[in-house]
């Protein structure tokens, strides 16, 4: 049997993981408000390449990948045809272009089959050509994924936001956490730049900045550092690529939007500064996304780079979220997604609403304990 849901709960953080926490909760009748210091999805989770991807997951998140796969193919029944028409599932193709990446694939796929996984299949030479003739250079196969695709970020975040609205939760954008500290009388005292508030619960989704918010309640000290994974955007072109296409052993993650106009990231980072809010960008690092991009596919090498841009992220250590309760009563931490966040994000959603209501959770959160480190 769940909590009830008389008992009130702030989250700190409009990212999608947040967002989507706030509306669970919201649909199960809890009184909840989320505080985020800026605006809905103003950093990571609006300024991601918004890949929907199973494709070349840790092991040890799988699980929790697919539970939010389930979620994003019912979408518009969580967050309504019109923002759910944000979401383009295609399919998503990781080519080997060389033996190291030919070898790397051959590899996931077993490792997967050993592991029970059949979502992840290897293509040949051939068929890999078959599927995508336009691609050139020295192709060597590829792993799939048919379903994946790509999403308008900052649409899905504002999505689930106003889904949470709908269903009685309160957003405060602007609204940044100055202390907060849990009472004797086990209420959590939340000061912020424009009031205090109090509450039973806290979680904690707040990106980049969320193991400073955890030392304001004197939680563990998490390894959490801030990196700004970079972006660029093309002029227009004639629809050539229906697959999110990426590159075994290389860094390239590639789109073509419905505007015509191809996205190209893959992680590259520059530097963010968590005191400014700023995220910069280091162009001859990006540069060699984007002359791989123009290998796989030349006609990107005559279409004008419109923008570059980056968004701020928090990355742990081993590359794995911080999800569960905290070492506090009434904390709970969803963060540290190192650039990997954005499909997990209504899952993430869904299991940091069980753990304040005390439901099960659909998968295994043990490889994301927040005390793995300490």
């Amino acid at each position: 049997m769940g909590r009830q849901s008389s008992e009130r709960v702030v989250i700190v953080g409009g990212g999608i993981q947040g967002c989507a926490a706030a509306y669970f909760l919201a649909r199960a009748g809890w009184s909840v408000t989320v505080l985020e210091k800026d605006n809905i999805g103003r950093h990571a989770s609006g300024a991601n390449a918004g890949g929907v991807r199973r494709l070349g997951r840790d092991l040890r998140e799988v699980p929790l990948s697919l539970a939010a796969m389930d979620i994003w193919k019912d979408l518009p029944a969580y967050i309504g045809e019109e923002a759910a028409a944000a979401f383009h599932p295609s399919f998503y193709m990781k080519v080997a272009i060389d033996d190291k990446g030919h070898g790397l694939g051959l590899d996931r796929i077993r490792m997967l089959e050993n592991a029970g996984y059949q979502h992840e299949i290897w293509l040949s030479k051939r068929e890999l050509k078959k599927r995508l003739p336009q691609l050139e250079g020295p192709l060597l196969g590829g792993v799939l994924v048919e379903g994946d695709g790509w999403a308008v970020p900052w649409r899905i975040v504002r999505g689930f936001a106003k889904a949470a609205l709908d269903h009685g939760a309160e957003i405060l954008e602007g609204c940044q956490v100055v202390q907060f500290s849990r009472h004797s009388s086990g209420v959590w005292k939340i000061e912020t730049a424009t009031g205090s508030l109090e509450s039973d619960w806290v979680v904690n989704c707040a990106g980049a900045w969320a193991a400073r918010l955890a030392r304001k309640a004197g939680d563990l000290d998490f390894p959490l550092s801030a990196h700004a994974p970079m972006l660029a955007i093309t002029e227009r072109r004639a629809p050539v690529l229906p697959a999110v296409l990426g590159v075994l052993g290389h860094t390239l993650s590639l789109k073509q939007l419905d505007t015509g106009q191809f996205l190209i990231g893959g992680g590259v980072r520059a530097t963010a500064d968590l005191e400014t809010d700023k995220a910069g960008l280091k162009i001859p690092e990006m540069a060699t996304s984007i002359r791989l991009a123009c290998q796989l596919l030349p006609g990107i090498s005559v279409a004008g780079i419109l923008r570059c841009w980056s968004g701020i992220e928090g990355y742990m250590p081993d590359d794995l979220p911080v999800i569960g309760m905290g070492g506090l009563p009434g904390l709970v931490h969803g963060f540290g997604f190192s650039a990997h966040g954005f499909q997990l994000g209504p899952g993430v959603g869904e299991v940091l609403a069980d753990l304040v209501i005390a439901r099960q959770t659909k998968v295994s959160l043990k490889p994301f304990c927040p005390s793995r480190f300490g």
